[in-house]
């Protein structure tokens, strides 16, 4: 009977080990992702094993021979000792139940349940990692030196996520997700899209453009940044394909004399360059706007940051937007503040000292130092002045109260 029983539990071992290496080689990444965003007790575990592949598979193959190995010693003993058969009759029954249950079924249970079951068999998985753990390090030892004696290098197992898996998973979850969700996969769906995305698929075309000669008078040049509401205009030498740089506005601080004296250096992209490429050139140079050309070398459009943005996340409220109060005063030392307001203007009128980057706005500002779109609530201590999120979207901060009493203060 000792001999049965080890062998049944050598043989679960061998279904178990078999199974849990080929569900973690088919689980979807993806759902593997959201259970992590969403602080499933689980999910962290099954998100290393995929990030370090090594592991689980180390793990499984020593388990797994091991565990073959034990079966079909105490299995043949079993069969030849106790039941008596033949060596060869023995041999065939212990080959056919190994091949059966410890190969082919758990594969393909495992597979078609990798999902499910990715939650469950994790946490053992782990426990088996650091038992068999001298076993691992030595056989990966083994396995280096031998890569090395053939000329190859040893390097790391890589899982990604594959277009594939998020197109998929989309289509099967796109039905069935809240409202509030609806615009994460919107969102995901833009971004598949922005890999092959070319300029001249988002651009303003010449025929919208609205730019202003090089001679204009600064009365007039006042006038149209009033009219249209924009931040930036493109300047032009005699004609539209002559573009000699960009004025902004803020720069009219600086009373100029003519718009040569504010001119900004301009950047001309040709019509078939990536909008990923474009806008990492943009936040490099820490510029808001691109010419583009076509083949002729002529002025086919513009393009600006925030067309990039809003593309990808949809559309961005920017300062011109007919909005609240700017600043408004709640109390000694404490202000809400729209967040859609220019750094320089916050700056003067709390007497702050907030840093200019690749952004303008105290929401660029926030989002700049906190790296995402944070929620309502949220709190961020900066040099003495506390930022709290009064109202936020999904994908924009709207308005931030700040109190500029020392951090040390609110605790």
């Amino acid at each position: 009977m000792f001999y049965l029983i080890v062998s049944l539990i050598a043989l679960a071992l061998s279904f178990y080990f078999s199974g849990t290496e080929t569900a973690l080689v088919s689980v979807n990444r993806v759902r593997v992702e959201l259970w992590r965003r969403r602080n499933l007790p689980f999910a962290t575990l099954v998100h290393r094993f995929l990030e370090k592949p090594e592991i689980f598979l180390y793990t499984t193959l020593v388990g797994n021979n091991i565990a073959n190995i034990a079966f079909a010693s105490f299995a043949t003993v079993y069969f030849y000792d106790v039941l008596k058969l033949g060596p060869g009759v023995g041999w065939i029954v212990v080959f056919s139940l190994t091949l059966i249950f410890g190969e082919i079924f758990p594969k393909t249970l495992f597979r078609s349940l990798a999902d499910w079951l990715a939650r469950y068999i994790s946490l053992p998985l782990q426990l088996f990692y650091y038992l068999f753990l001298p076993v691992i390090f030595l056989v990966s030892r083994i396995s280096e030196l031998l890569l090395g004696l053939l000329g190859h290098q040893s390097t790391e197992l890589k899982e990604f996520f594959t277009r594939r898996d998020i197109e998929v998973l989309l289509q099967e979850t796109q039905s069935s997700l809240p409202r509030s969700q609806e615009e994460e996969g919107e969102l995901i769906s833009r971004a598949l899209e922005w890999r092959n995305l070319r300029v001249r698929d988002i651009m303003v075309p010449r025929t919208q453009m609205v730019a202003v000669p090089e001679d204009m008078p600064i009365r007039e040049l006042i006038q149209v940044f009033r009219k249209h509401g924009f931040t930036r205009l493109p300047v032009f030498r005699e004609r539209l394909d002559n573009i000699v740089g960009i004025v902004h506005v803020k720069d009219l601080f600086k009373h100029p004399q003519r718009i040569s004296d504010i001119l900004r250096e301009v950047l001309f992209v040709p019509e078939t360059k990536r909008v990923s490429e474009l806008l990492q050139e943009l936040r490099e140079k820490n510029m808001g706007m691109a010419i583009v050309i076509d083949e002729y070398g002529g002025t086919a459009g513009l393009v600006t940051i925030e067309d990039l943005l809003e593309h990808l996340f949809g559309e961005i409220t920017d300062e011109h937007d007919e909005t609240e109060v700017m600043i408004r005063r709640l109390g000694d030392q404490v202000y809400s503040v729209n967040a859609m307001i220019e750094i320089e203007e916050l700056n003067e009128a709390l007497n702050l000292d907030l840093p200019e980057g690749d952004y303008e706005t105290l929401a660029g500002f926030l989002l700049n130092q906190l790296g995402h779109i944070p929620k309502r609530d949220e709190v961020f201590d900066y040099r003495g002045v506390r930022f709290v999120i009064t109202r936020a979207t999904r994908r924009q901060i709207q308005r931030v109260r700040i109190e500029l009493k020392p951090a040390e203060q609110h605790h």
